[in-house]
């Protein structure tokens, strides 16, 4: 899979327009939400690429995780934010961990 994640706002300098660098950092402290600009893009098995809209981004266990939602189908995928921006797919334990605390104490 091919991710990206970026700022829907202004694609080409990568921000929102309130002065505050989005590339690594959810909470630029503006005052805005701009979970609802940032998008993954997804390569299908196919080679189409969707882009996914972040619903929702959470801190667990001094890690940062976000889940993105297929647009065409509903699918929500939960990933795991690395330092450099990078996301991965956590591990199956990892993944079961993070579901549990996400649908436990987050979600109500």
């Amino acid at each position: 899979m091919d991710n990206e994640k970026k700022c829907g706002c202004n694609e080409e300098e990568n921000t929102c327009g309130c002065g505050h660098d989005h590339n690594h950092d959810h909470e630029c402290g503006c005052g805005e939400d701009h979970h609802e600009h940032f998008v993954v893009d997804l390569e299908d098995d196919n080679g189409n690429v969707i882009s996914c809209p972040i619903i929702d981004a959470f801190e667990f266990e001094d890690n940062e995780y976000i889940l993105a939602q297929d647009p065409n189908e509903d699918s929500v995928y939960l990933f795991k934010s690395l330092e450099d921006g990078e996301l991965i797919i956590p591990e199956e334990d990892e993944f079961e961990r993070v579901s549990k605390y996400y649908s436990e104490e987050l979600s109500e």
